[in-house]
């Protein structure tokens, strides 16, 4: 696992900004070969199509707390901000590839734009999960986590099928 801690958010914002385009390269041009291969189950027991889907519903968790920390001062922020095991996603493989990447590129990018809206100070802001501060900054580092994950998980099981 990567260590993310030194990101600043200018290059966690460019760092999502490229994860729609990485992706789409790592499954390749889309073809009943493609589709087929990205709905293939892996010897994790996950299908490309399934790792997409969890990471766009942990962005979309980490964006909830992101635009919270952003307005409110100690925001009461849910406990799969912080807590990976908590995000364990049911997922429908049915869906079609492009489907899904489109929807995890409309959310690394409404996070990545939501990011470009936090100005200096306000990285420092901070919400609350139990008894645990978590800043802005920290929330921005852990999506961009979950995407570079997301990414190296699907490059992965992709070499694995060939």
């Amino acid at each position: 696992m990567t260590d993310y801690s030194t990101l600043m958010p200018a290059d966690a914002v460019v760092a999502l900004r490229t994860l729609p385009r990485r992706v789409t390269a790592a499954l390749g041009v889309f073809d009943e070969v493609t589709e087929a291969r990205a709905h293939r189950l892996g010897s994790g027991g996950v299908s490309a199509v399934e790792i997409l889907l969890g990471a766009t519903a942990t962005l979309g968790v980490l964006e909830k707390g992101l635009s919270d920390v952003s307005t409110v001062d100690d925001a009461p922020l849910h406990p799969a901000v912080t807590n990976r095991q908590l995000r364990a996603v049911e997922t429908s493989a049915t869906e079609p590839t492009e489907a899904v990447l489109e929807q995890f590129s409309e959310r690394v990018t409404a996070v990545a734009d939501l990011a470009e809206t936090i100005k200096g100070r306000d990285w420092s802001r901070t919400g609350i999960v139990g008894d645990v501060s978590v800043s802005a900054l920290d929330l921005l580092r852990e999506a961009v986590g979950v995407g570079v994950d997301a990414l190296s998980e699907v490059e992965h099981l992709i070499a694995s099928l060939d």
